[in-house]
């Protein structure tokens, strides 16, 4: 079963807003919190001053997809888990707006893998916005 949770993290109370999780797509565990400015991840969107950022924590297995601008667009990290199959990536979209950090809690077999991308896109239709998609990084989850 899915479990979809919204949870606020450590920040004052003026950084924090709940909000609902629902529509999105992938078996793991969901956190939006708001920073207070623009963050660098392990990887930047291409070729627009880093407006998406993702990392990739192992401790946890904690996937962090960051909207660093208020462009109208959304961040989407596209990804494959080793332990995962499928014919697709996987997308999870930060759509929460600029200073938002969606964190995807997944759980990771310690000798597994992920590989993953961060790019621009259109919530609303689920278009990804190609041209501004990172490389793919692949590392492992041990």
């Amino acid at each position: 079963m899915k479990k979809r949770t919204a949870l606020a993290g450590a920040a004052s109370a003026a950084d924090l807003t709940v909000l609902p999780l629902a529509g999105i797509a992938s078996a793991a565990e969901y956190t939006v919190t708001y920073t207070s400015g623009p963050h660098t991840g392990d990887k930047c969107t291409w070729a627009n001053s880093c407006a998406g950022s993702a990392s990739f924590v192992h401790d946890g297995d904690h996937l962090l997809v960051w909207d660093n601008a208020g462009d109208g667009h959304s961040a989407v990290v596209e990804y494959e888990r080793s332990h995962v199959g499928g014919s697709d990536y996987t997308r999870d979209w930060n759509h929460y707006g600029k200073y938002a950090k969606l964190d995807v809690n997944m759980n990771i077999p310690e000798d597994g893998w992920i590989t993953y991308r961060v790019c621009l896109g259109e919530y609303g239709s689920r278009q990804v916005l190609r041209d501004t998609c990172s490389s793919f990084f692949w590392e492992s989850a041990g």
